[in-house]
């Protein structure tokens, strides 16, 4: 098993945005997270990656894993290079920066500065990165969201052959094609 959830819930001051969230993810799992806007998908990924603390409720996943989300930043001044060198130093692994960004369809733009990337040349970056240390659970906060065809297409991808499980938020009807289990907030 890559990942268990029992009984997970989270609430701000204003009450509880999710409860008795319960999963297990195996090898070839695909589990989307979908709910209107405001109902918790982004907090959830969030609190099983660490950023934030579940009031009720455990979890276990692997200590690698991928994350990227919409809200996550990047530094302007870095290329993308410059960026999975970083995270390669932090992670303790091997930045792999032509692998990588050939996979994203970066390549040609790998020593431009990101603050010259679009949202979506952006988003590639972000999977990227996430995908760089070989994790066993791959975490994705709207991952088509700012991508045209061709990103999404690539996602969908890097979804199929991950070797791993996926968890993937998304509101995109089209996106609910790749998952093999669903999860409604």
């Amino acid at each position: 098993m890559i990942a268990q959830v029992d009984n997970l819930g989270h609430r701000f001051d204003q009450g509880w945005l999710f409860r008795h969230v319960a999963f297990d993810l195996n090898t070839g799992d695909r589990l989307l997270i979908q709910g209107r806007n405001g109902s918790g998908k982004s907090t959830l990924l969030k609190c099983l990656v660490g950023l934030m603390i579940p009031r009720e409720g455990t979890f276990v996943v692997p200590e690698a894993i991928g994350y990227a989300a919409l809200d996550q930043s990047l530094y302007p001044a870095l290329n993308a290079i410059e960026h999975l060198e970083l995270s390669a130093d932090l992670r303790n692994c091997d930045p792999q920066s032509q692998t990588l960004l050939t996979q994203v369809g970066l390549a040609d733009q790998a020593t431009k500065p990101c603050r010259t990337f679009s949202t979506g040349m952006r988003s590639r970056l972000k999977i990227a990165l996430a995908l760089q240390q070989h994790p066993a659970l791959l975490i994705l906060d709207e991952p088509t969201a700012a991508l045209d065809q061709s990103g999404r297409d690539l996602i969908h991808s890097i979804m199929e052959e991950f070797p791993g499980a996926v968890i993937y938020a998304s509101n995109d009807d089209a996106d609910a094609r790749w998952a093999t289990h669903a999860l409604t907030l």
